[in-house]
C-alpha cells in the first residue's frame, strides 16, 4: 500500500501545504476569517470553523490543521473567557473539516485501498465540508449566545474590508478551484496534481506574496520529512495488519474462543 503511485499524492500535497504556510498563506486566510465572523457570538470560535473549510484546501491534514489552529486561536479563546473543554471542542471537531475538504489525505487513502475515484470523492467532500462548516458554525453560535461569548465587533466588517482581505487570500483560495476542475477535466491523475500543487505553492510564494525564501524552504522540508514520515508508518503498520489478519485466520479463531 505504502508503494502504491497514488499514494505519491500524499506526500506531495503534504509539502504543497508546509510551503502555502510558510509563505504566509495562513495568516491571509485568518484575517478573511476574522473579517467574516467578527460581529457573531462566539468570533473567534467562528474563525476557527471558517479557517478550518479555507484551510482544507491548503493543508489536507485535519491534525496540522488543529495543532495549528490550537496555537494561534488557543490562547486569544482562553483570554476571551472561553471554557477550556469549549477551545478544546471546537479546534478538535471543526479540524475535521479540514479531513473532509479536498485535498483531503483520508480521501487519498480511502480511495487507494478502496479502488474509489479520488475525483469523485473530492468533488462529493467538498460538499459536505461545507455543510459541516455551517453545521458547527450554527453550533459554535449558539452554544457562545447561551454562555455570554460576546463578539470582537458590534457591527459587520464593511464590504471592502472583506474584499481586501479576500484578495489577499485569493491565491490561496484558487488553488481547491483548480484542483477539482483539474482532476475531473482528467487533466491530472492524483499523483500529478500534487507535484503541480507544490509548483503553484512555490510559485505563489516567491513570486507573488514574495515570502518563501531558503530558510523557510528548507523549514518546509523538515515539517513536511516529519508529517510524511508519520503518515505513511501508519500506513504500512496498517498495511501489514491487514496482511497479517486474513493469512493468521484471527477472526476464525476469535469466534472460535467465543463458542
Amino acid at each position: 500500500t505504502s508503494q502504491s503511485f497514488t499514494m505519491l499524492a500524499i506526500p506531495l500535497f503534504i509539502l504543497a501545504g508546509n510551503l502555502m504556510n510558510s509563505c504566509g498563506i495562513t495568516k491571509r486566510l485568518m484575517r478573511f476569517a476574522n473579517a467574516c465572523t467578527g460581529h457573531m457570538y462566539g468570533n473567534i470560535g467562528q474563525v476557527s470553523c471558517l479557517m478550518s473549510t479555507l484551510m482544507g484546501g491548503v493543508s489536507g491534514s485535519a491534525i496540522a490543521d488543529a495543532a495549528m489552529e490550537a496555537r494561534l486561536l488557543g490562547g486569544d479563546m482562553k483570554k476571551a473567557g472561553y471554557s477550556k473543554g469549549f477551545i478544546a471542542c471546537n479546534i478538535a471537531f471543526t479540524g475535521l473539516i479540514t479531513a473532509t475538504v479536498p485535498p483531503g489525505n483520508a480521501m487519498i487513502i480511502y480511495g487507494t485501498t478502496g479502488n474509489v475515484s479520488i475525483g469523485k470523492l473530492f468533488t462529493t467532500g467538498l460538499v459536505v465540508g461545507l455543510f459541516m462548516m455551517l453545521v458547527m458554525m450554527f453550533t459554535t453560535w449558539l452554544i457562545a449566545a447561551i454562555r455570554g461569548y460576546k463578539p470582537a465587533r458590534t457591527e459587520k466588517a464593511k464590504p471592502r474590508e472583506v474584499w481586501e482581505a479576500f484578495k489577499e487570500c485569493f491565491w490561496a483560495l484558487l488553488f481547491p478551484v483548480i484542483l477539482l476542475v483539474g482532476i475531473r477535466a482528467g487533466l491530472f491523475t492524483p499523483s500529478e496534481v500534487g507535484a503541480f500543487a507544490c509548483v503553484y505553492a512555490a510559485f505563489v510564494g516567491v513570486f507573488i506574496y514574495k515570502e518563501l525564501n531558503w530558510k523557510t524552504f528548507v523549514q518546509a522540508l523538515g515539517d513536511t520529512t516529519r508529517d510524511v514520515g508519520a503518515v505513511m508508518f501508519i500506513i504500512a503498520l496498517s498495511a501489514l495488519f491487514g496482511y497479517g489478519v486474513p493469512i493468521d485466520k484471527v477472526p476464525q479463531k476469535v469466534a472460535e474462543i467465543m463458542l
